[in-house]
């Protein structure tokens, strides 16, 4: 081959001086999908034939090295053949000549995996490298458990595969990795590297590496230290301890055989299925819809309306994301009562070493009072709690977003009232409690889209998930709270004992039962969503109605209406008095309490859940379909390793469901008569996802 360049699809090729540089060009992260895989051994295999190279630099465009393997590629019926990535790494290390990873940015999975298949590696200072696949219950799958143990032994691998997190290539565990270290992009250093060891003649296969393995007695002890620590087996981690493990006591390539066997078993367990359904979710709700053209506004400063302790979490939200905030009260000592909370909270943060002090004195330099309506003009984003009213409309820029809080009512009124028409969202911004990991946008149909794209973009983090709906719709968790509680309800007003109903919750993989969970969500907040999505949805009113008459007999702690969960023993049990007040009630109101047909509670919840989020895909309600999985996720705890109500159904199948609704839907037909689309679905064989 002739010094110049050539490029493919996704694989990009440069010679100088007879080193190759192929530079992985697949936006955004340069991930191993299998066309991407394809291309690399077809150009790979070219550069190694060609007498004219003699060494091969491996580099990545863009911000980062390789972003590792698309999750995707685990469920998608793909075409055609795919290049195993131990073949393609196997095929790197058994080269005939010298391999040069060059990294910057980040490497993760995969792509780290890639680089322990070349001969050396260089690395720009700054340059983040991880093994997440235990997050996703997962083992590594292309060599990392018997390659990384060979470089630097057994503990410094099992705690950077054990704990997934990320680190720089700078920490200690990995002085052995790489060859090494630039201030500047390592592209010209990795070819120096790979022109040198040409020279040579003379480089080093990481299979044949033993400085790793060669104190076997420390080897040893790293594993048994960390398996007398780990929880049961069959866990990721387990198998990630057996396949380090193996790489001291099998030869290399039986080591990469029982890595591969126990990444594949992994791969079809319903748990490694669901956590991976859960990432790959967050990541799209994390991402802004491919719809989202042209400039979405940047918000900047955030202007907070009202009264009440809220006010202070949300103005601490707000500033730890790095906005200004300017606070409209009615009176001046509300506005300090709202200061006072918010400089407890950073003084709390700061003792406990949550916050440094520089920071603390940062946000509460960035809170500022306003004295007039007018001021809120200076602001980009408006968080409005339906209070203090208005006399007169405020003049306010164009630009301007103003959000309406999920309690406040009267969305049109307040509009007109606040000169905010054609400029108003819905939002929902839990700052506490167990909804605090979502967030939503229902937008009306006038609303420009970019202004929900702006919300989004501002709030949406890696520990918050926010949901874009339409006002139409509603808050996509109203929606499907509704399911959940409704049919929580309608057990209780069928006879179900309130433990069962809680312990049915648990079975699904909620952290909290639905009871307590009401409770915790606040029982009145609770009811006044029900009663607004029921009332839309003809829903009838036994359900409602038992929580109205339990809130008013009850009195005194509504946060405790349903389920005390005082202390019995070493665990949490329901108010004991809730089973004799419902038979009370069922016997007042016959009309209102159905016998239940004997459906099994946490099945009748389920089906309930799975028709309300195929109702939602039907109207075209949703970003995504994943979005019911992570609303019942992140704003209702269910596990991660259950993947939520609609993965469910795909794994154990839509029959049982099915069966469910059709002994329930006289019950309630509004929770349980199928969806259409649960009929074609069941008919065709298909699966949400």
């Amino acid at each position: 081959m002739k010094a110049g360049a050539g490029v493919t699809q996704q694989v990009q090729q440069r010679v100088q001086d007879g080193v190759t540089v192929l530079t992985l060009d697949r936006p955004p992260g340069n991930a191993l999908v299998p066309a991407l895989r394809s291309e690399l051994r077809e150009v790979l295999r070219a550069a190694l034939a060609d007498p004219a190279i003699r060494a091969v630099v491996l580099h990545g465009a863009g911000s980062g090295f390789c972003a590792g393997v698309d999750l995707n590629e685990f469920t998608a019926d793909e075409d055609g053949p795919r290049v195993p990535l131990n073949d393609l790494f196997a095929m790197i290390e058994e080269a005939p000549k010298p391999v040069v990873a060059a990294l910057h940015g980040s490497a993760l999975g995969a792509g780290v995996e890639l680089a322990l298949a070349a001969h050396a590696r260089v690395a720009q200072r700054g340059t983040r490298v991880s093994m997440p696949e235990v997050t996703l219950g997962l083992v590594p799958g292309g060599g990392a458990t018997q390659r990384l143990p060979r470089l630097v032994g057994a503990q410094a691998s099992l705690e950077l595969m054990l704990s997934g997190r990320a680190v720089e290539v700078t920490d200690a565990r990995l002085a052995r990795v790489f060859d090494r270290i630039t201030e500047e992009d390592p592209l010209a250093a990795a070819q120096e590297l790979a022109a040198s060891l040409a020279d040579s003649a003379s480089w080093t296969r990481t299979r044949d590496v033993t400085r790793g393995l060669s104190d076997p007695a420390a080897f040893q002890a790293a594993v048994g230290n960390v398996a007398a620590r780990m929880r049961a087996g069959g866990s990721a981690e387990a198998d990630i301890l057996a396949c380090v493990e193996a790489a001291q006591l099998l030869p290399f390539d039986q080591g990469l055989i029982f890595e591969q066997s126990r990444h594949e078993e992994r791969l079809v367990l319903p748990e490694s299925r669901a956590i991976r359904h859960v990432f790959t979710a967050e990541r799209r709700a994390a991402s802004l819809p491919r719809t989202a053209v042209g400039d979405v506004p940047v918000i900047r400063t955030v202007a907070l309306t009202g009264t009440g302790p809220r006010l202070a979490g949300l103005a601490a939200l707000c500033l730890s994301a790095g906005m200004d905030v300017l606070l409209l009260t009615a009176t001046p000592d509300q506005a300090a009562a709202v200061r006072d909370t918010l400089e407890t909270a950073l003084a709390e943060a700061v003792e406990a070493g949550r916050l440094a002090p520089g920071v603390r004195d940062d946000q509460l330099s960035r809170l500022v009072p306003l004295e007039r309506p007018e001021g809120l003009a200076r602001a980009d984003l408006v968080l409005d709690t339906g209070t203090p009213a208005f006399e007169r409309p405020v003049a306010l820029p164009s630009s301007l977003i103003w959000g309406l809080l999920d309690e406040a009512t009267g969305a049109e009124g307040r509009a007109r009232e606040a000169g905010a028409a054609g400029r108003l969202l819905r939002l929902r911004l839990p700052t506490g409690g167990p909804a605090v990991r979502l967030a939503e946008v229902a937008a009306p149909p006038e609303a420009p889209r970019a202004l929900s794209w702006a919300v989004h973009r501002a709030f949406s983090t890696a520990s918050r998930s926010v949901l874009l709906s339409s006002e139409a719709t509603g808050f996509l968790s109203d929606a499907m709270g509704a399911a959940l509680f409704g049919a929580a309800l309608t057990l209780l007003a069928g006879g179900v004992p309130p433990a069962q109903v809680e312990a049915a919750g648990r079975t699904l993989g909620f952290a909290r039962g639905p009871l307590r969970l009401i409770d915790e969500l606040g029982a009145v907040p609770t009811l006044r969503r029900l009663r607004r999505t029921f009332e839309a949805r003809q829903v009838p009113e036994g359900p409602l109605r038992l929580l109205s008459d339990r809130l008013a007999d009850h009195g005194g702690d509504t946060a405790r209406a349903l389920a005390f969960h005082g202390p019995a023993g070493q665990t949490l049990a329901p108010d004991p008095g809730l089973a004799d007040w419902l038979a009370a009630w069922r016997a007042e109101h016959p009309d209102h309490a159905p016998g239940w047909p004997g459906v099994d509670p946490a099945l009748a919840m389920h089906a309930a859940m799975v028709n309300e989020g195929a109702r939602l895909i039907a109207a075209r309600a949703l970003q995504r379909r994943s979005d019911p999985d992570l609303v019942m996720i992140r704003g209702f705890g269910m596990e991660r390793t259950s993947g939520g109500p609609l993965l469910q159904a795909d794994l154990n199948g839509l029959l049982a469901p099915m069966r469910a609704m059709a002994a329930l839907r006289g019950v309630n037909a509004a929770l349980w008569a199928p969806s259409p689309l649960l009929d074609d679905m069941l008919k065709n064989g298909e699966r949400f996802f």
